[in-house]
């Protein structure tokens, strides 16, 4: 069972190109509109919005400027287009193949998580360390990206990229060498107008979801063993079904699925509803039956009561993805 693929501008990914490209369309517009401000001794003058948008971690501690963790990465320096580029290419080739895996919920949820992850990393960092950084704004996408970037070596480590568009290494290799490549140039890179603190944040991030999520994996892995165990029994078993094993089976739970495919589609399941449906598979297998699709009906009793229930369910579900 595999999600729907093939290019589609209905994503976030392309969602959020157009969101920064807008974004940053309005801070050439407003950038005359300047904002000067004194911290700590520290003096400075900056665009309205990059003060208020941007990621000051000074502003954040003594004015409260929580959001700025977050809304930080939608903005991007208006010198020049190579750092709007970068970053948008980036999260095009590598956006585009994560969330058609993972579906644009989870994948949202990872970028912003990365995103702002990051941000936390730059404006915890700077707090400790009192230097520069602390008084002087931080802005981009970066972090988020670097998240992407892990992920999508994760996911497919042995696909080949193009290091500066001319040199294939594949994607594993090419995390580990810009992991320690940043780690390397925050430590002893000296100043610079880059922030290397933001994409080490966005991979430590990125490695925290993974972590988080992997170990919730690991916790269905019982079921799934159960269910294979489960389903060889029933080669040799003619009064087993479906019904027999003791995962969560509940038929509301099942009509609520079906109401959330027909209403949302399938990105709108939660990742327990999709191990379910999952499970399900492999306890059915592919074996055939005669129930006419046009008789289910989840809520009636005959069919509640049949040991082809959860049969006609996966085929049901089926409908709204792709075998």
């Amino acid at each position: 069972m595999n999600r729907k693929s093939g290019l589609t501008f209905n994503g976030w990914v392309f969602k959020l190109i157009l969101l920064n490209v807008i974004i940053f369309a309005i801070q050439i517009f407003t950038e005359k509109s300047t904002v000067i401000y004194s911290i700590g001794g520290f003096s400075s003058k900056t665009p309205a919005l990059t003060f208020y948008l941007g990621l000051i971690p000074a502003l954040v501690t003594e004015k409260f400027y929580i959001w700025q963790i977050f809304s930080y990465m939608f903005l991007h320096s208006t010198y020049g287009f190579l750092h709007i580029f970068f970053n948008m290419y980036a999260l095009l080739i590598f956006g585009v193949p994560i969330e058609q895996a993972w579906g644009s919920r989870r994948f949202l949820a990872y970028y912003f998580f990365c995103g702002a992850g990051a941000g936390f990393t730059i404006y915890l960092i700077n707090l400790i360390s009192g230097k520069i950084g602390y008084y002087i704004p931080t802005i981009g996408a970066s972090g988020a990206v670097f998240g992407l970037l892990l992920a999508f070596g994760l996911l497919y480590p042995n696909a080949q990229l193009l290091l500066f568009f001319l040199i294939p290494v594949r994607a594993k290799y090419l995390v580990i060498m810009y992991g320690a490549l940043e780690l390397y140039l925050e430590l002893f890179g000296g100043q610079s107008n880059i922030s290397h603190l933001g994409h080490l944040g966005g991979l430590f991030f990125g490695l925290v979801y993974y972590i988080f999520y992997r170990k919730k994996t690991f916790s269905f892995k019982g079921h799934i063993l159960k269910a294979r165990f489960n389903k060889s029994l029933a080669e040799n078993d003619t009064f087993f079904h479906s019904k027999s094993s003791d995962h969560p089976s509940d038929t509301s739970v099942k009509r609520d699925i079906l109401k959330k495919l027909q209403s949302s589609g399938y990105d709108s399941l939660t990742d327990d509803e999709i191990q379910l449906i999952k499970y399900l598979e492999i306890m059915i297998g592919d074996d055939d039956f005669e129930c006419p699709e046009r008789e289910f009906d989840s809520a009636d009793e005959v069919c509640i009561n049949c040991r082809d229930f959860d049969r006609c369910f996966i085929r049901e579900v089926k409908k709204y993805i792709n075998d």
